[in-house]
C-alpha cells in the first residue's frame, strides 16, 4: 500500500480522476443547458399558441425531442382546431344575418297588406282570416328575433359585458319601459331610489333584456285585474331584482323545465308564447356571474329572484 500511495503512478491515477469529474461536470452543464433550451421551446410553444400566433413549421427528431414533437403536434392539431372553430363561427354569424335580413322583407309585406285588408269592408269571416294572418305573421317575427338572439348568445357571436354599476340604471330602465303602461298593473318598489347607491356586477343592455322576458312572461300569464311587483333586494353577495305576479302560478314539477328551450306546458298550450324567453333570461343572467330563482304555486302566483353578483 505505501508502495501505491509513493508510486508516480498515483499522480496519474488522480490526473485521470480529475479530468473525468470535469468531464462530467461540463457534461451535466451542457445536459442542464440543453434541458433548459428544450424546456424554453416548449414554453415559446405554448405562450405563442395561448396568444393565438402560433404558426406552423416542420420539425424533425433531429431538431427537436420526442417530446417537444408531440407537443408541437398537439398545439398544431388544437391550433388548427380552434381556426376551423372561428371560422364556423363566422359562418354562423354571415348565416344569422342573412335569415334575418331575409325574413324581414317578407314579414314587413305581409303585415302592410294585412294592415290595408283590415281597413277594407270585409265579412266577419274574412275579417277573422285577416286576424289570423296578423297573429300568425308578428308570432313569425317574435320567433326569429328571438332564434337570432340566442344562436348569437350561444355562439358567442354576441357577448354581455357585465360592469360594477348602481342598480338604479337598471330599474330605470325597465321603469321607463314598463311604469306607464296601461292595462295590468305593475308596481315598482321605489326602495331601489330610497336605499341609496347599491352596486351590482351586470351588462345593462342584456339584463333589462332578461328581465324584460320575466315580465312579459308575468303579463302574459296574469288575468287583467293582476299585480305584477318589482323590487330590488340587496343580500350579502348579490343584489336580487324580484319579478312577482299574482297569476297562474307554475306547478312544482314544472319549475325546472320553464328554463328549457321551447319548452311550454300543457296548460298554456293554447296561449301565444313559443318558449324561448326564460331561457334566453337565464341564459344572460348565467354569463354575468349570477342565477335565477323561482318560488311558485299554482293558483297564487310566480316569484322570480334575479340575482347579480355585488363583485367581480
Amino acid at each position: 500500500m505505501s508502495f501505491l500511495l509513493n508510486s508516480p503512478y498515483i499522480t496519474y491515477i488522480l490526473g485521470a480522476l480529475l479530468i473525468i469529474t470535469v468531464i462530467l461536470l461540463i457534461f451535466s452543464v451542457y445536459l442542464i443547458l440543453y434541458v433548459l433550451r428544450e424546456y424554453k421551446k416548449l414554453e415559446q410553444m405554448i405562450d405563442s399558441a395561448i396568444d393565438g400566433n402560433f404558426q406552423e413549421e416542420s420539425f424533425d427528431e433531429q431538431r427537436l425531442s420526442r417530446l417537444q414533437n408531440k407537443m408541437y403536434q398537439f398545439i398544431s392539431s388544437s391550433f388548427l382546431g380552434r381556426k376551423k372553430v372561428e371560422e364556423d363561427k363566422g359562418k354562423i354569424e354571415e348565416l344569422i344575418s342573412n335569415i334575418s335580413h331575409q325574413t324581414k322583407t317578407p314579414i314587413t309585406t305581409i303585415k302592410l297588406y294585412s294592415g290595408l285588408l283590415a281597413e277594407c269592408d270585409l265579412e266577419e269571416k274574412e275579417k277573422h282570416l285577416v286576424n289570423q294572418i296578423v297573429d300568425q305573421n308578428d308570432r313569425m317575427a317574435f320567433l326569429i328575433e328571438n332564434l337570432v338572439k340566442m344562436s348569437r348568445l350561444e355562439n358567442g357571436i354576441v357577448a354581455v359585458h357585465p360592469q360594477m354599476q348602481d342598480i338604479a340604471l337598471l330599474m330605470e330602465s325597465l321603469e321607463g319601459s314598463y311604469g306607464n303602461r296601461t292595462g295590468k298593473k305593475i308596481i315598482f318598489d321605489p326602495g331601489y331610489k330610497e336605499a341609496g347607491s347599491v352596486e351590482a356586477f351586470y351588462d345593462l343592455k342584456w339584463t333589462v333584456e332578461a328581465i324584460s322576458n320575466i315580465i312579459e312572461n308575468a303579463l302574459k300569464y296574469t288575468d287583467e285585474n293582476g299585480v305584477i311587483q318589482i323590487s330590488v333586494k340587496p343580500y350579502s353577495s348579490f343584489t336580487a331584482v324580484l319579478v312577482q305576479d299574482n297569476g297562474i302560478g307554475i306547478a312544482e314539477e314544472e319549475q325546472a323545465a320553464i328554463f328549457r328551450r321551447f319548452y311550454r306546458s300543457e296548460r298554456v298550450n293554447g296561449m301565444k308564447g313559443i318558449g324561448l324567453g326564460l331561457y334566453l333570461a337565464r341564459e344572460i343572467i348565467a354569463r354575468q356571474g349570477g342565477y335565477i330563482s323561482l318560488k311558485s304555486e299554482p293558483g297564487k302566483g310566480s316569484l322570480f329572484q334575479v340575482f347579480l353578483a355585488e363583485k367581480q
